[in-house]
């Protein structure tokens, strides 16, 4: 009889530490691991989003440059240290 009083009281224990611990803890780290797999996704599209933006403008600004390749003329000075005596 006691023994079988042991056996049930384990058992309960058992069932007791798996659904209060073991099964939130497992929840919690599928939470975890969905959160974090979402940021990483995000920051792959925004980086996508900003590499793309980036050559857009590359592109714009090299198609610019190309336009305004008009020959400057520069005028130089050349200066000569002084001393003092």
């Amino acid at each position: 009889m006691t023994k079988l009083l042991l056996y049930g009281l384990l058992i309960y224990f058992l069932y007791k530490i798996i659904f209060e611990v073991v099964v939130p803890v497992r929840k919690g780290v599928r939470t975890v691991r969905q959160n974090m797999e979402q940021m990483q996704e995000a920051a792959k599209a925004a980086e996508a989003a900003r590499r793309s933006t980036n050559t857009t403008q590359q592109q714009a600004s090299a198609q610019t440059v190309k336009q305004n390749t008009t020959p400057v003329e520069v005028e130089y000075i050349d200066f000569e240290e002084v001393k003092k005596k």
